[in-house]
């Protein structure tokens, strides 16, 4: 028997063979020939029951609460004249009875309570599509009637500061809302589509103000190292992995250990994703022409110690940068690469000297995140379940987790460390160059501690 793990997790099928004949709890709308190459990969001893997809998110279900705004937001919809602008609708009467408002609160209070990281608002041709992303996965949440598409995208831009009549250009925001006494910062970013803008909101804790890399959850090996790094008045450091992979975390936190050392630090973003205090922050325009490269010139002759630049994209930041580490300043920055081995070879496609590189670099670290078990539900609902190619955890889930069995990630990494063996062997051949490479050994140790699933592990290695 063959099972394809990344099929079976694709269309939320899971498979419990405690039980003879086996049982696939099979969620609604799987196709036929999917079903069918399941019942041939048992030999026909399975049973096909249909059930709550849990590997992939569920559709959210709504509170009533929720249910109520929904219907008021349909009556509004129907009672309202569509000549009239949406800003004209929101400001008829009172704001806070609104229900495009309270649409626009409850679709922010349902996102930040099952904390997402981002909040889609898709326009298509018959509805709005409101997806989140919670613990790296995008899920439906719910669609709305398209008539009610121009209102809410209005009452974001109205509260993001954007410009409510531009609807050909794509336009980056802002806006600060305070949800059970904590302080969320959220990005807000549109784009023009065929059915319409689209909009995306980017959520950011507070916690990235204060976090410092002790207080992260990776491992202390990787901690040490880049305690070690920082201790350097000069030199740089570079964060790579893919979008999603943690690294602004922890680029942050590095910011903020360094931040009571009497340093002068100052960043230059795009955007500038977490406002950190005593740091001194500025963002990319390249509306006006102000990119990376002409913000770090400016950051040079400003009198910095440490300068965060968020991404190495070109050849002149690169060289900018490389410039700085080696004139007495600390250098953190992002690559988006897999892998430390390859983000060095990005800087050197992006024509820096290999040994100007190996004489400042001071470190790589390359950084993913594995979804862990929600820690309300796991100990009674996970069963388990042997195969002779595959090891499937069965999980029930709970409203903590949105009924997925997942709850929050954790990151693991591998790094690489520019000391003098290093160096030597960076000069001759970039394959040899020694590496802590523990990071799917960090995911497999999640694993065997019943913290994570096989499914978690797999996806960790298609992404490396």
């Amino acid at each position: 028997m063959w099972l394809d793990i990344n099929k079976l997790e694709k269309h939320g099928i899971l498979i419990d063979d405690a039980q003879k004949p086996a049982v696939a709890h099979v969620p609604p709308g799987v196709a036929s020939s999917i079903l069918h190459d399941l019942w041939l990969s048992f030999d026909g001893e399975i049973s096909i029951k249909t059930a709550v997809n849990t590997f992939d998110l569920e559709k959210t279900r709504l509170s009533d609460r929720d249910t109520e705004i929904f219907s008021e937001v349909d009556e509004y919809i129907s009672e309202t004249e569509f000549v009239k602008t949406a800003e004209v609708a929101l400001s008829a009467h009172d704001e806070n009875d609104a229900p495009i408002v309270r649409l626009f609160n409850t679709l922010l209070s349902a996102a930040i309570s099952r904390k997402a990281s981002d909040l889609h608002i898709d326009p298509g041709n018959r509805n709005l599509l409101v997806r989140m992303r919670i613990d790296g996965v995008i899920s439906d949440f719910t669609e709305l009637d398209k008539r009610v598409a121009q209102m809410i995208i209005s009452r974001i831009k109205l509260v993001a500061n954007l410009d409510i009549t531009e609807k050909r250009l794509p336009q980056d925001g802002r806006m600060n809302v305070s949800f059970k006494g904590n302080s969320i910062d959220i990005r807000v970013a549109t784009l023009p589509t065929k059915n319409g803008e689209r909009v995306v909101l980017r959520f950011f804790s507070n916690r990235l103000t204060h976090a410092k890399i002790k207080d992260t959850a990776l491992a202390d090996v990787h901690v040490n190292s880049l305690m070690e790094a920082i201790s350097h008045q000069s030199g740089l450091i570079l964060v790579c992995g893919p979008t999603g992979s943690g690294k602004t975390t922890t680029i942050y936190s590095l910011l903020n250990t360094l931040v009571d050392r009497g340093l002068n630090i100052m960043t230059i973003e795009d955007p500038v994703e977490v406002e950190i205090p005593k740091i001194i922050q500025t963002q990319v325009n390249e509306n006006v022409g102000f990119n990376f490269a002409k913000g770090l010139r400016s950051l040079l002759r400003n009198d910095p110690d440490v300068i965060l630049i968020g991404e190495i994209r070109d050849a002149e930041t690169a060289e900018i940068a490389i410039r700085a580490a080696m004139t007495g300043h600390l250098v953190i920055s992002t690559v988006h690469a897999n892998t430390p081995i390859s983000a060095i070879k990005r800087l050197l496609n992006l024509s820096i000297d290999r040994s100007l590189l190996s004489d400042c670099l001071l470190g790589v670290y390359s950084q993913r995140l594995v979804r862990v078990y929600c820690s309300d539900c796991k100990e009674k609902s996970i069963k388990s379940s042997q195969h002779k190619s595959s090891f499937l955890e069965i999980f029930e889930g709970c409203q903590t987790c949105n009924y997925t069995g997942f709850s929050g990630r954790v990151p693991v990494m591998s790094h690489l460390k520019l000391d003098s063996e290093n160096i030597a062997l960076m000069e001759l051949n970039l394959s040899n160059l020694k590496m802590i490479d523990t990071m799917n050994e960090e995911a497999l140790s999640l694993f065997n501690q019943k913290k994570t699933s096989l499914f978690e592990i797999n996806r960790l290695k298609q992404n490396n």
